[in-house]
């Protein structure tokens, strides 16, 4: 059977070349592998021969979609996780189709090979993930009953010192990227996240993780989330987010669970699904209800507050904002988990004055984010230049516009933002551009518009998703 074809991307071939290579198999026995996949799942015989896996080692393409999906089900069976024909450059059956990462796995060994899959397709840049395929809300319905039902099968309790060593140092450096994110955006820092949550799931694959490395790893991955998000690849931090709730639940940690479904609420709402929003946002605070420390309880309340806002329920914004207060004011018991450390009565404020200023207050909102900028951790650039940038554009939604308060503030939103990679303030700053959009004639104007020139260019537009609410 002739079922090779020259290669029209010399780069990725290179890929199958590698992973073979890796797993220490010869040609030979590659080829009698696909033989005997081919005979149990096909019932045909394919008679590949090791010259022909060699013409793949070398940059050939198979030429026939079914031979590229068994030798990519070999590759994967091989490696331990999913590799899909796309990844070696191939065309396969179901060219075009993707749902790697959209689904929860049963088990905890499972999930890490499906993460282990979604992070190698990441650092190779399979756009068929990262730009081509949609983000898709429906996806969401899934992991999120699967939380709130309990049906994940948990993972055992650590065994060894080794193991509880091993989410440790996952944990430190997960803060350590969260404060170069705070300061530089995900754009700067998102291949090295990628690289170390691969090397740890590929790591952690030779055994059943337990729930203290599932918790750890959940971490890493909702923050892998965030960073795809913030660098406007929607797809891909969808399928990290439902891997990242997925991890959290094996690990039976109920405030990550909801850490994790409230930044689900916030990808769809930024995306226009303003009732999946509000649904995965209530089910964040239902699910780590009476376990969840204070500050937690308030990101939890903050997240459920903006999804309310959103969707224009003033009544159910303001129930929200109030708990949310309400948490924040118990203060920190000293128990609660290192990624929720940051959060404060200026991020209390802020919320505030952002909800408002969605729901048409724009003189409520002013006062709250004034507030905000005196609270603030002066190293988060990127939570401070988006502050700013409300404040500037409630000024301008006043009764009576203040465009010269305006300008001040949009200035230091600039001054924060120049340094930070990150779709989600560049998005921020073209509000405020289209705000000023009135005054475009202002020579103070067009000069704040060139000082902010390179910050509104680093991104296209904002994302939106296809399909209905």
């Amino acid at each position: 059977m002739s079922s090779s074809t020259s290669a029209g991307d010399p780069a990725s071939p290179n890929v199958f070349a590698r992973l073979l290579g890796e797993t220490g198999v010869s040609d030979t026995r590659f080829a009698k592998q696909v033989n005997s996949r081919a005979r149990y799942h096909r019932r045909i015989e394919l008679g590949l021969a090791r010259t022909t896996v060699g013409h793949w080692r070398r940059g050939m393409k198979p030429r026939d979609p079914m031979v590229a999906e068994l030798a990519a089900a070999e590759v994967s069976a091989l490696v331990g996780y999913p590799v899909l024909p796309a990844d070696l450059g191939w065309r396969g059956e179901h060219y075009g189709r993707e749902d790697l990462g959209l689904h929860v796995a049963d088990t905890p060994v499972q999930t890490v090979r499906t993460l282990a899959g979604l992070t190698g397709r990441d650092m190779r840049r399979r756009d068929v993930i990262q730009e081509g395929t949609a983000f898709v809300a429906s996806a969401f319905a899934e992991p999120v009953l699967s939380s709130i039902t309990g049906v994940i099968r948990r993972a055992l309790h650590a065994s060894t010192e080794t193991s509880t060593s091993g989410a440790a140092v996952i944990r430190d450096m997960t803060e350590t990227f969260r404060r170069l994110d705070a300061r530089f955006g995900g754009g700067e820092i998102r291949s090295q996240v990628v690289t170390f949550l691969h090397d740890r799931v590929r790591v952690t694959m030779s055994d059943d993780p337990d729930a203290d490395l599932c918790s750890a790893l959940a971490e890493l991955t909702q923050f892998g989330g965030w960073l795809a998000q913030d660098g406007d690849r929607q797809a891909l931090a969808q399928r990290y987010y439902i891997q990242a709730l997925s991890l959290a639940e094996h690990a039976d940690d109920a405030q990550l669970a909801g850490r994790v479904l409230a930044a689900m609420s916030d990808q769809a709402a930024r995306l226009g699904f303003h009732r999946q929003s509000l649904s995965m946002a209530c089910a964040a605070v239902d699910r780590a209800a009476r376990k969840a420390a204070p500050p937690v309880e308030a990101m939890l309340h903050d997240k459920r507050a903006w999804a309310h806002a959103y969707a224009r329920d003033e009544p159910g914004c303001v129930t929200a904002l109030t708990a949310m207060e309400r948490a924040i004011e118990r203060g920190a018991a000293g128990d609660e988990p290192a990624w929720a450390a940051h959060y404060n009565a200026g991020d209390v404020a802020e919320c505030v004055g952002h909800c408002y200023l969605l729901l048409g207050r724009p003189e409520v909102a002013t006062e709250h984010l004034i507030e905000a900028r005196s609270l603030q951790d002066p190293t988060r650039a990127r939570t401070r230049g988006f502050a700013e940038a409300d404040l500037a554009i409630s000024y301008l939604r006043r009764r009576s516009p203040d465009v010269d308060a305006a300008l001040e503030a949009s200035q230091r939103a600039v001054d924060h933002a120049r340094p930070v990679n990150s779709a989600r303030v560049t998005d921020k700053m073209r509000e405020l551009d289209t705000a000023f959009a009135p005054y475009h004639e202002s020579a103070d104007i067009q000069e704040w518009r060139a000082s902010a020139s390179e910050i509104l260019s680093r991104f296209p537009g904002p994302t939106r998703a296809s399909g209905t609410t």
